[in-house]
């Protein structure tokens, strides 16, 4: 997929909403009761997709971690480790 920069203006409206232009939502396949997350950073604000956020996500993951292989094993190890902690800790009072 080639990335284009497209520039638009809208107004901040009540309740702090804004509309998306038709041919960013156009570009980005966006529809009617989609849900996007706004990311606040770096002194931006950033509108993204589901989409958009969970590759933004698995990107920065793989940029730590090298690649995505074992992860969820990892996961399940620390909750299955907080879990027994916890009941230790519920044995002891």
């Amino acid at each position: 997929m080639r990335w284009q920069i497209v520039t638009e203006t809208v107004v901040l409206g009540e309740s702090g909403r804004i509309v998306l232009p038709a041919s960013v939502r156009s570009e980005f396949g966006l529809k009617t009761g989609d849900r996007l997350t706004v990311i606040a950073k770096d002194g931006r604000i950033e509108i993204l997709s589901m989409k958009m956020a969970i590759e933004q996500l698995r990107a920065s993951i793989i940029d730590q971690r090298g690649s995505l292989e074992g992860l969820l094993d990892e996961f399940l190890a620390e909750k299955h480790e907080e879990a027994r902690r916890e009941l230790e800790e519920d044995q002891h009072e």
